[in-house]
């Protein structure tokens, strides 16, 4: 049996077309181009919004921890010494 365009019309012409992957004999060359660029950019676009959730949550623990400590400042013991800070020597 002759297989022809009307009794399988899906199929390429017959020039090797066992050769060429499924995905490039269905959409053409640029097709699959098209769709691995597309599948790379969402793959970029996934990693800036999980790197943009995770520093956006460290951020926002930070804040929680830094709104949680004393929010007095210390005051220096009394003594001779009371307010001595340690500067650089100036020349």
């Amino acid at each position: 049996m002759t297989t022809t365009l009307a009794t399988a019309p899906w199929q390429a012409c017959g020039c090797g077309e066992d050769q060429i992957p499924g995905l490039l004999a269905k959409l053409g060359l640029f097709g699959t181009v098209g769709l691995a660029l597309t599948v790379l950019v969402l793959m970029i676009l996934a990693g800036w919004l999980l790197s943009t959730t995770v520093w956006l949550l460290r951020r926002r623990s930070e804040r929680a921890r830094d709104a949680a400590a004393d929010p007095t400042p210390v005051k220096p013991p009394p003594g001779p010494l009371s307010g001595f800070t340690w500067t650089a020597e100036e020349p």
